[in-house]
């Protein structure tokens, strides 16, 4: 063989390397992340999406709890992952709180994940134990202003999107709330049904709606600026307390640096989910309107939600922890 042609092949073998090093990566069990503990509306969904993504791309999806420190472990656990698309974090708009809102963040939520899909909104609601004296808002709030000591109020995690949710219902409203971080929506249920604590605002559970149908647990609004399709009977918060407003979004995510060819081919494994009938009555059972974007549109929601929670840092007057 000729010393040029013998150059030019080698040169080209990196290339080829890691052609075959990609199409190998996407033959291995694709991870799943939530960043929660089992049994809670996040779980769930990432759950019923893997059955159907699995079937779609022919890859194994394997979904793998890691809660703790309000979902941090879960998150950093993605961002530190190869950038191959086999890792991936189910999570939602708590995301950005919680990097944004602390004093030295533990992560970028714009540089260090790559949006995927966006899969539904799902409106927080504001809920109490059955032993609180109030079926409407302002009945809760009269409640809520007759303890000077505060009422306690459950929520996945400091900074998570639950607790920030109550942070600015304690300012707006001026009430005192006691809050009580749990490590995932499966603990805040047993604690809410206990009476341990008063209340949360979050998103509703499977465990927690058949209580909230027995009247266990007691729905009084929902922190959306509008009514929500989803439980139209339900006054916002805002109605009530002027300036009141917090939407919520869920969706898929993966480390920085996957090629786009590769999200792209998640996307649309997503979306195909997504349109899948047993799917969507789970998503509404669990009061998740399934709402597809894309990696650009989602990766524009996300940054838009970074600039929300900065300005709420003005507005509320928050202290970074």
């Amino acid at each position: 063989m000729k010393r040029r042609s013998i150059i030019k092949l080698v040169a080209a073998m990196p290339i080829a390397h890691s052609q075959v090093v990609r199409a190998q990566d996407r033959t291995n069990p694709i991870r799943l992340v939530v960043p929660y503990a089992a049994g809670g509306q996040t779980d769930t969904l990432a759950r019923v999406l893997a059955v159907s993504m699995e079937k779609t791309l022919g890859q194994t999806v394997v979904t793998e709890n890691r809660p703790g420190a309000g979902a941090l472990l879960g998150t950093r656990f993605v961002i530190q992952s190869p950038p191959d698309g086999n890792t991936l974090l189910f999570h939602n708009s708590g995301m950005v709180s919680t990097a944004v809102l602390r004093k030295a963040p533990p992560y970028n939520p714009v540089k260090d994940l790559d949006p995927i899909a966006m899969v539904g909104v799902s409106p927080n609601m504001l809920m109490v134990h059955e032993s609180v004296p109030a079926r409407t808002i302002p009945e809760f709030l009269a409640y809520a202003r007759s303890r000077p000591n505060g009422i306690e109020c459950a929520n996945s995690g400091n900074n998570s999107g639950g607790h920030i949710s109550a942070l600015m219902l304690q300012k707006l409203a001026n009430i005192k709330i006691i809050h009580i971080p749990y490590k995932g929506s499966a603990e805040v249920t047993t604690a809410l049904l206990s009476g341990e604590v008063k209340m949360q605002i979050s998103v509703t559970t499977e465990s927690l709606n058949p209580h909230i149908k027995a009247g266990k647990i007691r729905v009084l609004g929902v922190a959306t600026k509008e009514r929500s399709q989803l439980a139209p009977e339900l006054p916002t918060i805002g109605d009530y307390v002027p300036g009141y407003a917090m939407d919520g979004w869920f969706g898929i995510l993966t480390s920085a640096g996957v090629d786009a060819a590769r999200k792209e081919q998640l996307a649309a494994a997503i979306q195909k989910a997504l349109t899948e009938e047993p799917i969507k009555r789970k998503f509404l059972e669990l009061n998740m309107g399934p709402t597809w974007e894309g990696p650009s549109d989602f990766t524009r929601r996300v940054g838009d939600t970074v600039g929300y929670y900065e300005g709420l840092i003005e507005k509320l007057n928050l202290v970074k922890t």
